[in-house]
């Protein structure tokens, strides 16, 4: 890859790190339960800055939260209905978790409130990053373009996360947040890999590599379902950790069992480029994340399901899956001003 030092290069890294980083982080409130710690949305529980103890707070503030809620969410199931939504518009209408009181917990509400300032930081870099790049409109219009189509992306992912907040973390929104994340790094990876003038005819395997980047998207997707229904095992029994694994349904089955496929696929694939002498830093990236990444799903099967590895497996299988999109570009994509 012929590298690109110029400042735009660089704010398109620093955002792409910045995003994996916010995955993290939000993969760390979701193992804390801190995903409702602020009640509302972009406030705090009314405040720009968290307040510091419940004291602070009116005596029915959380019927006043929750008659927010309600009332934003009729509004939304109008509009979903509007729209030919109306499952999803009745699943906001009636689910009951929405009308779910959140008492102040100043831990959790500072953890939430950390996730938000960050995702502010990647708002302004997302903003550098399109303002930069129009130093290649002569160049290639096609970094400009992707990278307007990333500012527009952000500004819609903050509107689904307020819903993620207004609808009391509904298991839909949470998945469908999640997907516009890794539709977000894969933009930001293409406008970089067009940027460094691409990497062609090096990488062999280009059809094995789509179905691997398909079929990785589908297992990502599958995990986000394990998640939902950990989730729910979480808040609606009174089970510990250890046990919450044994109560979800056989769609962890299919995610366990269909990693195996995906790890001899990428092992064949990098066996392939081995032998070819093409096995680059990408693939080696591809390969021990892949490893970390099953060693860590035997921990969570196996240990108990402790919390420290749940973030860290969210955001592995989101690297994992950047670096397969990129290696893609590098056997695929030819690079043309346009």
């Amino acid at each position: 890859m012929k590298l690109n030092n110029s400042i735009a290069n660089r704010i398109n890294l620093i955002t792409i790190i910045a995003v994996y980083f916010l995955i993290l982080v939000g993969g760390i409130v979701r193992s804390m339960g801190a995903g409702m710690g602020c009640p509302d949305w972009p406030k705090c529980f009314g405040a720009y800055v968290p307040p510091s103890s419940e004291a602070s707070l009116p005596e029915d503030y959380e019927q006043v939260y929750v008659d927010s809620r309600v009332e934003k969410n009729q509004r939304l199931a109008q509009t979903l209905t509007l729209f030919g939504f109306n499952e999803l518009a009745s699943r906001v209408s009636n689910d009951p978790n929405i009308e779910q009181v959140t008492k102040f917990d100043a831990t959790k509400a500072w953890v939430e409130y950390v996730n938000r300032l960050i995702g502010v930081l990647i708002g302004f870099l997302i903003i550098l990053n399109m303002l930069f790049s129009f130093k290649y409109w002569s160049i290639n219009r096609r970094i400009v373009w992707f990278s307007v189509l990333s500012f527009v992306l952000v500004l819609f992912q903050g509107w689904i996360g307020s819903l993620v907040v207004s609808t009391n973390l509904l298991p839909g929104f949470i998945s469908f947040h999640m997907m516009l994340a890794l539709l977000l790094v894969c933009l930001l990876i293409l406008q970089n890999f067009l940027m460094n003038e691409g990497n062609e005819g090096k990488v062999k395997g280009r059809g094995l590599l789509l179905i691997i980047f398909v079929l990785f998207a589908i297992q990502i997707v599958l995990g986000i379902q394990v998640r939902e229904e950990i989730d729910w095992i979480k808040n609606m029994t009174g089970l510990v950790r250890s046990e919450w694994l044994d109560e979800v349904g056989g769609v962890f089955y299919v995610h366990r069992s269909y990693s195996l496929l995906l790890v001899a696929l990428i092992g064949w694939f990098s066996y392939r480029n081995w032998k070819n002498g093409t096995l680059t830093i990408p693939i080696k990236l591809l390969i021990g994340t892949v490893g970390v990444e099953i060693i860590l799903g035997i921990i969570l099967t196996y240990a108990g399901m402790p919390a420290f590895a749940q973030p860290i497996h969210l955001l592995l299988a989101t690297i994992a899956f950047g670096v397969i999109f990129y290696i893609f570009l590098c056997t695929n994509l030819k690079v043309n001003n346009s």
